[in-house]
């Protein structure tokens, strides 16, 4: 082995010495750590890719969006233009509310650009991208819910 690629190695014979990489609570029963966690494949739902043959409402948002962008680069640009302080935190200020929209306009746009996955199915990635990477899933059947996203309980290890 490439001593480069060697000393990117860890090799371990035991959870107690896997744990010095990995915390116990993320390693598998099976390797004798404490997650209790297997995976299971949820079939995709006929319909749950359904808006992304809604075309018109697609380019609507993604005009809309196009014009936020324009906004964003011309607040860059703006924004490094400025050397007044007083001035500045003021466009920054703006240029972040922007930022800030772009996001919660993405996440509009999502469900008519992006095909869900297993993420979207098991309810890791949740409306408006909230990710949640231990979900407990109360409804597994997609048809029934909003936008093909299953409804889930949050835990503490949401994150945004």
């Amino acid at each position: 082995m490439d001593p480069v690629v060697a000393g990117k190695v860890n090799f371990t014979n035991n959870v107690d010495e896997l744990e010095e990489f990995v915390p116990r609570s993320q390693i598998p029963v099976d390797l004798g750590g404490d997650e209790n966690w297997s995976y299971h494949y949820v079939e995709p739902a006929a319909n749950e890719n359904e808006a992304m043959k809604d075309t018109e409402t697609r380019d609507k948002l993604l005009a809309r969006r196009e014009n936020i962008v324009k906004d964003y680069e011309k607040a860059t640009i703006e924004w490094i233009g400025h050397s007044a302080p007083s001035e500045a935190t003021e466009i920054k200020a703006n240029r972040h509310k922007l930022a800030a929209d772009l996001k919660e306009d993405y996440w509009k746009l999502d469900p008519y650009i992006r095909a869900r996955s297993l993420y979207d199915r098991i309810g890791m990635i949740q409306p408006g991208g909230k990710v949640c990477f231990y979900p407990t899933v109360q409804h597994t059947s997609m048809a029934s819910t909003a936008n093909g996203v299953p409804e889930v309980e949050h835990s503490p290890d949401d994150v945004d």
